[in-house]
């Protein structure tokens, strides 16, 4: 099947940076077209005229940093899939790159392999996904619905209230992500991940539940669930779920994080001197919007 190029952008100021992209998109077995940008006005001019696929931005750009340039044009309504850059690393930076919806922020020096592995998510995000949701309650269906919308990955998505009506819609179909719950009237979630796995073995089946129950958790993936979610749940430990199910590397950027949790974070370096810059990217951002990180 013919796939049209990927257009990547890398802006940095390093021509060597620069070559080691263009490297890596060389050895792809993925068709990639690579531009390069030297400045901060220079990356804001190419992403505001759009038809990038994807984007590694360095935070430290000449004349424009790249937190600038990135809410700037988030801020425009782009939603290329960004990944910043840079060779130091803070609270604040990490907390303004999740709210300006980067995927991934890579502290240099970093590898081919790092890069490829960000590369196969991208490739799987242009891939469209038939996905189940099984709830006896309507508000969960809603709510992993809406998460599984905003996100990144391209999902069609179904509801069954129940196992039985699971199981009918398997015989009319079939499906690559299955988000089940275990309380259900009827067939229980272990019933009904037994007879999804009879009908389609490679099915990666999402367990989730209300009771935080190790060991229902340690059944579940006995039976051969993917991952085990207790309720009540967080935007990222669905993108953890949906990253572990496609066999894909968690971004370092959401891969210990959850909103409301006040979890430790590894910051390598102390703020540096371009608060300025942060904070009016802050601005540009649209902090109070609502972001998802599936």
């Amino acid at each position: 099947m013919y796939l049209p190029p990927i257009r990547m952008l890398v802006a940095d100021d390093s021509a060597s940076v620069q070559a080691f992209f263009k490297d890596v998109a060389d050895r792809s077995p993925m068709p990639i077209e690579v531009t390069a940008a030297s400045t901060g006005t220079e990356c804001l001019n190419l992403l505001s005229r759009g038809g990038f696929n994807l984007a590694f931005v360095n935070v430290n750009l000449p004349d424009v940093s790249g937190m600038e340039v990135l809410g700037l044009v988030r801020s425009q309504g782009d939603k290329t899939f960004v990944v910043l850059m840079s060779a130091k690393v803070t609270d604040a930076r990490l907390d303004l790159a999740r709210q300006l919806n980067a995927y991934e922020y890579l502290v240099k020096p970093f590898t081919a392999a790092d890069v490829n592995a960000i590369l196969k998510t991208y490739k799987q995000v242009m891939v469209r996904m038939e996905t189940l949701i099984v709830d006896d309650s309507r508000t969960i269906r809603r709510v992993i619905r809406q998460v599984l919308e905003s996100g990144m990955f391209k999902l069609s998505i179904e509801e069954a209230v129940d196992g039985e009506t699971a199981l009918q819609r398997f015989k009319d179909g079939s499906f690559d992500i299955v988000f089940l719950d275990y309380a259900m009237p009827g067939l229980n979630g272990l019933e009904t991940l037994d007879a999804i796995l009879i009908k389609q073995p490679k099915a990666k089946v999402i367990m989730i539940s209300a009771m935080p129950d190790k060991d229902l958790e340690g059944q579940a993936l006995k039976h051969g669930a993917i991952a085990f979610l207790p309720k009540p749940f967080f935007n990222v430990d669905v993108s953890r779920a949906v990253h572990k199910a496609l066999d894909l590397k968690m971004p370092n950027l959401t891969a210990n994080w959850s909103p409301g949790r006040d979890l430790k974070r590894n910051a390598i370096c102390p703020a540096d001197d371009d608060q300025d810059n942060l904070a009016q990217a802050n601005l540009a951002g649209d902090k109070g919007r609502t972001l998802t990180w599936v």
